[in-house]
């Protein structure tokens, strides 16, 4: 039982990960201050990407972890 509650509570995590990391690389543009200076503005924008990137990769391996739980 205890490894269902696991697995299950690393599926939620993944599922509210991957769709917020899936946002932030397609709002990154906009969620930026368009008063900054433009070499400043693309490196946030790229750092965000890049976070949102990492909430992507973090949701599979989490997704991976249930699947594994599951199979244990």
């Amino acid at each position: 039982m205890i490894g269902l509650l696991d697995a299950f509570t690393c599926l939620v995590v993944a599922c509210l990960l991957f769709p917020l990391g899936v946002w932030g690389r397609a709002q990154a543009h906009d969620l930026v201050v368009d008063a900054l200076p433009s070499e400043e503005r693309e490196h946030r924008i790229a750092v965000l990407r890049r976070g949102a990137l990492t909430c992507q990769v973090v949701a599979v391996v989490f997704g991976a972890g249930a699947v594994l739980l599951l199979l244990v």
